[in-house]
Order: structure tokens, then sequence, then C-alpha cells
């Protein structure tokens, strides 16, 4: 349950009270910090704009190539089947020189891992952004830490606490949602996707356009962030008196469905990568049942001690 405030802190927030003009010149000093470091992490990103961006790139690249495989093991298996009935099939419709030692793709049936502008000053824009992005998932601590400095002073010590107790958690959470995007989510999901043209003998390829590559990137990425900070709400919630522990319990089977429908909102159609979403939901809303339940048996304890 919440507590009330004790006088000790009343006290302590009495005396770290500042006029507004203090509060406005304390702002404006972490601001002008925090656009100084992110100013220089930005620069040294920018310097290695290239390299980041090969990077942005890896889980594309992952899923051409797997697609790629699939796709050349697909026209394989075609050709067997159309000899075997008797009929006459050019392999080099699909296949370039070499083949079946070298299952090599013509470059119309082939997915490129090279992403494609549509001007020339795209390319420039997209790095900066990537860039700039990057700067700010990199000085996301430094940039809390000025925030957290000018909002504590108006804090009771158990609030702060709390943050204390849960901010990194939290952050951990997120960043950990933010890898699992990138290396699970992202590849297979194009990977998923890629595979509904599989079929289509005359399909020819196209290069992903970059710009909407990584709005699907970043989107994904972000929402798995975002779905691992459900241990830490449902902890919280219970926490402050809002949700009871054991009532957790008793809306697994309601949660299942409830991943599912998230999923299906914040995933490409695909059953996979809406299933790659809804698992680890499901996962670590049974993480928050494990710490609600944890949480109120040593608050019981507490109470029956003292």
């Amino acid at each position: 349950m919440a507590t009330l405030p004790n006088p000790d802190d009343e006290q302590e927030i009495e005396a770290s009270r500042m006029t507004l003009g203090e509060h406005l010149e304390e702002l404006r000093g972490r601001l002008f910090k925090s656009v100084v470091v992110l100013v220089l992490i930005f620069s040294v990103v920018y310097a290695w704009r290239f390299d980041v961006f090969s990077i942005i790139q890896g889980p594309h690249q992952k899923a051409m190539v797997m697609l790629n495989e699939a796709r050349a093991e697909h026209f394989h298996e075609l050709i067997q089947e159309r000899q075997a009935a008797g009929k006459e099939v050019d392999p080099s419709t699909w296949f370039e020189d070499g083949y079946p030692e070298a299952k090599v793709l013509t470059p119309s049936f082939r997915n490129e891992d090279r992403l494609k502008h549509f001007s020339a000053d795209q390319g420039f824009l997209l790095r900066l952004r990537v860039c700039f992005w990057i700067s700010i998932f990199l000085a996301g601590p430094y940039l809390l830490l000025q925030m957290w400095g000018f909002i504590a002073a108006g804090l009771y010590r158990s609030e702060k606490s709390v943050v204390h107790r849960y901010l990194p958690t939290s952050l951990g959470l997120f960043v950990g949602g933010v890898l699992f995007g990138y290396f699970v989510m992202v590849p297979y999901a194009l990977y998923f996707l890629g595979l509904d043209d599989l079929n289509l003998e005359t399909l020819e390829v196209s290069a992903q356009i970059a710009s909407s590559y990584l709005e699907f990137m970043k989107g994904l990425a972000l929402a798995m962030g975002a779905v691992f900070q459900l241990p830490v709400i449902m902890l919280a919630l219970s926490k402050l008196g809002l949700v009871e522990a054991s009532v957790w319990s008793q809306y697994r089977r309601h949660m299942v469905v409830g991943a599912l429908v998230i999923a299906a909102v914040l995933t490409p159609p695909d059953p996979i990568t809406q299933m790659l979403m809804a698992g680890p939901i499901v996962i670590l809303y049974e993480v928050g049942v494990f710490l609600t339940r944890l949480a109120a048996s040593r608050e019981a304890s507490e109470q029956a001690l003292s």
C-alpha cells in the first residue's frame, strides 16, 4: 500500500526549496549539459556513420539471406518435379550458370541485401536520422540522470526510493526488448513476410526501400522495448495497492488473449511474427506474477514481525 510522507521528508523538501529564478537557472544548466553530451556523442557516431548504418542493415541482410536460400530451394524442387513429369524446363529462368552445383538465383529472383534510395540526398538524410536515434539511445542514461537531478528535489524520500529501485530494472528491460526486436523480431518478420511471395514464378524482386525498412525496424524494436516493461508495471501497480497480487493470477487466460491482440496490432500480419511478440508477453506476464507474489509475501512477513 502507498504510505504517507513523514515529517522528515517535509523538512528535507522545505530545505531544498528554490525560487522560480533558481529553478530556471538549474534547468538551463542541465539542458546545456545534456545538449553538449548529445552533440559530442552524435559527432562520434556520425564519424562512424557508414559502420553504424551497416549494423542497422544487419537484420535486413540476415532476412534476405534466409529468403534467398528458401527461394532457391523452392525453385530447385520445382525444376525436379517438372523434369520427373517429363516436362521441359529451363533452369536459367531462375538460376545463373553453374546450376545445380551452385544454386545462385538470377538478379530478377534474388533478394538484394542492399537498401534502395529514391533520391540522391535520401541516403545522407537517412544516415543523419540513424545517427541521431543512436545518439539519443546512447546518451539516454545521462539525459535521464539530468532530468532526475532536476525533478528529485521536489520528491519525498519514499518516492525517490521507488525510482531508485525500479528505474534501473526498467531501463534494462527496455534495452533488452529493443535488442530482442533487433536480433529476432525484425529479421524473422521480414523473412516470413517475404515467404508469402515464394511461390510466384514470375515475380521480379525489387530492392527494399531504405526509409520504409528503417521505420519498420524502429517501430518493432521500440514496441518490444515497451512490451518488456510489463513486469515493472505489474509490480508498481501492486506496490501502489491498485491491484492485489492474487488478481494477476486470476487473469492469466485473459492475458493470453490480450497478448495475441497486442501482437496483432503492433506487428505485421503474418502469424509467426505475431507469436514472436505474443510469446514474450506471456512469459513477461508470468515473471510479473511471480514478482508481485514475492513482494506481497515479503510485505506480509514484515507486517507480521512488526
